[in-house]
């Protein structure tokens, strides 16, 4: 359909590629595709999305001017053999991480496939080639029922013709990693309608690959990546994204995460974005082993100790940014200045430090549920349940709100019996504040009248009035007589 040159923008003295398609090849359905491909990505700033610097229209042949990228496409890569699992689970990650933003602002890719993928010389992964994109805010120019992509990379819903969602492309990007680390494409046949009845009827063949010590847990996620209705798949990327990362915890922060959030004012406390630039800054140095950097580990928990009974939030700021120059890879003070940042109105920061936190410990259960809590806000569930989960195993948990958290999410995404697992194990260990009692038993009332047990559900209910009767909920639980 056309050309890619190899250019120099002669304004900003940078090298460029420009897409150039050839007039007489193109519909007009295909010529407002393609501008299209050029709005949608020159609207995004994301490290690997490819970066569009112009397009336009030169004689009748529309054009796209946009970052030349020294590497080689993924499809080169693959065709020299299987790539360790865990270079190739970096790369999605990176690719889930792209999705999330693309998906945020109302695209489809709807064409994922190693072709469209490219890999720099430094390693980096990019996402590009958005002829197929389909803008859910936008009526759409392709009619329903018309097929559209590269048949073995097609989710099961494209391959009937059907309207697409984020989720089609998780489909697609789920088979791409299946054969980034096997070698072998998850959907085979000797000719497209084959293919195409594989990726609709048949289950991808389990993993088989050559390390021994790939997470025993990525399969299951592959799976449910697999899955052939899409109300069963992760709901979007990030979820995705997040329940890779539960069961490959070591490869936490190798990407950079994008959320959209309010504006931040230039009111920033000065105190955290120091605090931040100083540990960051830090990480760098290499610490004398043995007594010293024993002695450096114990004064910064001892500060961070201090910080959390400090009076005012100063006080508490300066103590933890002492405890960062003691020792930069101490976790807690990472996601106590995360906290504070949120609590200041400054969520992107918050994200920030929270992972910063986890990059040294990944592990550390505070850290896991405030992740949690933040997609909890959201209303991204499933990637909520990930971290909770996660928090629950991990170090430091405060079991008693963790566990109550994980059941309030199993409880919105149609798990009840599981939230009731969760509350019956945790709520004989502790005693723990009045307020967080009740929302325990409120939540384990509402499992158990899910489950049809409407007599204990409302024991439960009445349990957790009487522990605290300022929850919002129970007066509809348990409305007063003539209401």
């Amino acid at each position: 359909m056309g050309t890619v040159y190899r250019a120099q923008d002669l304004t900003l003295d940078r090298p460029a590629a420009v897409k150039v398609i050839r007039a007489k090849s193109l519909s007009k359905e295909g010529k407002e595709r393609f501008l299209r491909e050029a709005r949608a990505c020159s609207r995004i700033n994301h490290p690997n999305i490819i970066t569009v610097y112009a397009a336009g229209e030169e004689n009748g042949e529309p054009y796209m001017a946009m970052e030349l990228i020294d590497g080689e496409t993924l499809r080169d890569v693959i065709d020299k053999g299987p790539i360790d699992w865990r270079t190739a689970t970096r790369w999605i990650i990176a690719l889930l991480d792209a999705l999330q933003r693309l998906h945020a602002e109302g695209i489809v890719h709807r064409d994922l496939k190693p072709e469209n993928i490219m890999v720099t010389r430094d390693g980096i992964i990019k996402l590009m080639d958005f002829g197929l994109a389909h803008l859910t805010t936008q009526t759409a120019i392709t009619q329903e029922g018309t097929t559209l992509g590269t048949v073995p990379y097609m989710s099961p819903e494209q391959v009937l013709g059907r309207r697409l969602d984020a989720r089609s492309d998780l489909f697609s990007i789920a088979t791409i990693y299946h054969e980034m680390i096997t070698g072998m494409h998850p959907f085979r046949g000797d000719h497209p309608m084959a293919v195409m009845y594989s990726i609709r009827n048949e289950t991808p063949k389990p993993l088989k690959l050559e390390s021994s010590d790939y997470p025993v847990g990525l399969q299951g996620v592959l799976d449910r990546a697999f899955e052939k209705e899409l109300d069963k798949r992760y709901a979007d990327a990030g979820a995705f994204r997040d329940a890779i990362l539960a069961v490959a915890p070591e490869l936490t922060g190798t990407t950079v995460i994008e959320r959209k959030s309010s504006p931040v004012r230039m009111a920033l406390t000065v105190g955290i974005v120091s605090a931040v630039v100083f540990g960051v800054g830090l990480l760098g140095w290499n610490f004398v082993q043995g007594k010293r950097a024993a002695a450096h580990r114990a004064e910064a928990q001892n500060l961070n100790e201090r910080a959390l009974l400090a009076a005012d939030d100063a006080a508490k700021e300066d103590l933890l940014r002492q405890a960062l120059q003691k020792d930069p890879t101490y976790a807690p003070p990472y996601n106590e200045l995360g906290f504070m940042a949120l609590e200041a109105g400054y969520p992107v920061i918050a994200d920030s430090m929270y992972r910063e936190c986890l990059k040294r410990n990944p592990h550390f259960g505070p850290a896991l549920l405030n992740i949690g809590n933040r997609f909890f806000d959201q209303s991204q569930y499933d990637s909520a349940a990930v971290y909770f989960e996660r928090a629950l195993r991990g170090e430091a948990p405060d079991s008693a709100i963790v566990a109550n958290q994980l059941a309030a999410v199993y409880l919105r995404i149609g798990r009840p019996e599981d939230a009731r697992g969760v509350l019956e194990a945790v709520i004989p260990l502790e005693e723990p504040r009045a307020m967080v009692r009740g929302y325990q038993l409120m939540n384990l009332g509402k499992a158990l009248a899910a489950g049809g047990d409407s007599t204990a559900a409302r024991e439960r209910w009445l349990e957790a009035r009487a522990v605290y009767p300022n929850i919002p909920e129970l007066r509809e639980l348990l409305p007063e007589p003539g209401r």
